[in-house]
């Protein structure tokens, strides 16, 4: 796959060209609305679009939604003087779900180790040799 671009790619077809436009518009929204918030408050919500003169925000959890539905609509003049006209919003919770990343478990035989270490005598490469003794060192101290 070659290397070029991603605007050389959307020069080329129309149908792209608007969907890229159409998604810097967005990421471009969404940038003003975090700057008028506090940071923390900004990794829980997203500003998603403004139709039908509604902002819609979508926050991650039910605390930052119940408290971007107060402060938002105080923001809206001021997005408005960037260029993002809304006269009300629309707080969605749109869950993200924080898949549970299970611990590293690699249960190596006692027998097994000792044959890795008699292995890693012989072995010529000192990288590859230094890597298999922290191994072995770390499945021996459990």
């Amino acid at each position: 796959m070659s290397g070029r671009p991603l605007n050389d790619i959307t020069r080329q077809d129309q149908t792209l060209a608007r969907l890229s436009a159409a998604a810097h518009e967005l990421m471009a929204l969404d940038r003003a609305f975090k700057k008028l918030i506090p940071p923390a408050m900004g990794e829980a919500c997203r500003a998603v679009r403004i139709r039908d003169d509604e902002l819609v925000i979508h926050a991650d959890n039910g605390i930052v939604a119940a408290r971007l539905r107060m402060t938002a609509p105080g923001l809206l003049p001021q997005l408005a003087q960037q260029g993002y006209p809304a006269s009300k919003v629309r707080v969605k919770v749109a869950l993200q779900l924080v898949r549970v990343k299970k611990p590293k478990t690699l249960a190596i035989s006692e027998t097994a180790l000792d044959g890795m270490e008699q292995a890693s005598d012989c072995i010529s490469h000192p990288d590859v040799k230094r890597a298999l003794q922290r191994l072995i060192a770390r499945q021996r101290r459990g």
